[in-house]
């Protein structure tokens, strides 16, 4: 019993670390004709017992009242869709979902 129970445990954190929920990332770059941003996550990961950092999320859109222009090493909050931004899949809380609603 205690081995299926840890099996349950490993198998549901597993998929808890890849539910994202909410993130600070820093701006790498602007694109001031998309008003998107290429970002990476602050957050870091483990992943095969070794800590590494999440890759970056490219051309996440921001929302109309977050301050412009942003500039790389501004430190922005993310949220990440339920399901897929561009309704492709069945994505959900994906990264490639991302959405900068202020910055910090």
């Amino acid at each position: 019993m205690a081995a299926a129970d840890n099996l349950l445990k490993q198998v549901f954190n597993e998929h808890l670390n890849n539910l994202h929920t909410a993130m600070p990332c820093t701006v790498v770059r602007y694109y001031v004709a998309e008003d998107k941003a290429d970002l990476q996550p602050q957050f870091k990961r483990v992943k095969g017992g070794e800590t590494q950092d999440y890759p970056m999320i490219n051309k996440a859109p921001l929302l109309s009242h977050v301050p412009r222009p942003l500039e790389p090493g501004d430190i922005v909050f993310v949220v990440f869709a339920e399901r897929a931004l561009d309704f492709v899949g069945t994505r959900r809380h994906d990264l490639t979902d991302a959405v900068i609603i202020g910055s910090l």
